[in-house]
């Protein structure tokens, strides 16, 4: 309630507000009326004056003066008003009736070329617009993907499951099929799983937030994975140079992160011996954490789509894709950037960029 009233308050007409929505060239127009106005009347009242005191009747000249500034002052009001009603109110109508379309029948709104706050607006709904169309088009994509990472097994665990029921199968041959559908099975409660981590990350409330510091989060990811990696043969490499730096962040989203990043890189890298760098440094209130392996990268024309929902470079596709996804959801619900490269000297490096607390 305090909330609502707050904002009713700071929505009260006045010369902020006033200033803010009126288009500038209005306000000048309106100004320079008003100067206009001011030196007409100033020098028509000197006139008046002296009519008044020359005149034969003063009580005649000075009805007549009155009347001839009223209606000066009336002119210049009708002038601003129909300024008001072109650069404003109608540029205003006609957002309000492509709002409605949009809503009614989806016909997207055009750009426009004014500049001031008016042309602001209308370019920001224009910009809201091509969000919501590119979430709806991800969203289909989700969709069809998902479905098509199910529809694969689920097939084949009816198909096996027929020829259960068939009966006439040899013993072994029935343990082969039961060993299939379980596999076909894992498989498809992975993709249900890393579908439900792509949803859950999203919600910053969903897993505690505490306060940290980089050298500690560095030091758990080492100590997280290092073993791990170096049993597999990939050697992982961790460089803090700004111990001291904090940060706001969830451990358990944070290990999630790093580890899809290290899981992209063993999947994909095709690296002889994968090595794997990460580099945590600090630049003014940021905190950067420079990821990198050693494989053949990414095409530069697909650098902007791998951190997309249900985007993967394996046409074959044997997992749902999300796993780049769920690390720009961590990172965005922890109020960061991430973005993918080509490093200079090979390899794919991500960076990503997290807000540093001041204490």
């Amino acid at each position: 309630m305090d909330t609502q009233q707050a904002q009713n308050k700071s929505g009260f007409p006045g010369v902020g507000w006033l200033s803010s929505r009126l288009s500038r060239k209005l306000i000048v127009i309106v100004v320079a009326l008003a100067l206009l106005d001011w030196c007409v009347i100033s020098l028509h009242f000197v006139d008046a004056l002296q009519a008044i005191y020359t005149a034969a009747d003063p009580a005649v000249a000075s009805r007549y003066a009155a009347l001839s500034m009223l209606l000066f002052n009336l002119l210049v009001l009708a002038v601003a008003a129909i300024l008001f009603f072109l650069l404003v109110i109608a540029p205003i109508i006609r957002l309000r009736k492509a709002m409605r379309q949009y809503s009614a029948s989806g016909q997207a709104p055009e750009r426009t070329v004014r500049s001031d706050e008016i042309g602001r607006l209308q370019n920001a709904f224009v910009e809201l617009t091509e969000t919501i169309a590119r979430k709806e088009q991800a969203e289909r994509r989700l969709i069809a993907s998902i479905s098509h990472d199910i529809k694969t097994p689920l097939t084949s665990v009816l198909g096996y499951s027929e020829r259960l029921r068939a009966g006439s199968l040899s013993p072994e041959r029935k343990e082969q099929y039961l060993d299939l559908i379980h596999e076909k099975a894992l498989h498809l409660k992975a993709v249900v799983d890393e579908f439900d981590d792509y949803l859950d990350v999203g919600l910053r409330d969903a897993a505690p937030m505490v306060l940290m510091e980089a050298g500690e989060l560095c030091r758990r990811l080492r100590h997280e994975y290092s073993d791990e990696l170096e049993d597999a043969g990939v050697s992982f490499r961790v460089e803090c140079l700004a111990p001291g730096a904090q940060l706001i962040c969830s451990w358990e989203h944070m290990r999630r992160l790093f580890g899809n990043l290290i899981s992209n890189s063993i999947n994909h890298a095709q690296a002889p011996r994968l090595a794997l760098e990460l580099t945590c440094e600090r630049q003014e209130d940021r905190i950067l954490f420079s990821f990198r392996d050693n494989g053949v990268g990414v095409p530069q024309e697909l650098l902007g789509q791998i951190f997309e929902p249900l985007y993967t470079s394996d046409r074959g596709r044997k997992v749902s894709g999300l796993g780049l996804a769920i690390c720009g959801s961590i990172v965005k619900a922890h109020g960061g950037v991430i973005h993918a490269q080509n490093a200079p000297g090979g390899g794919l490096l991500t960076q990503i960029s997290l807000p540093c607390v001041e204490l």
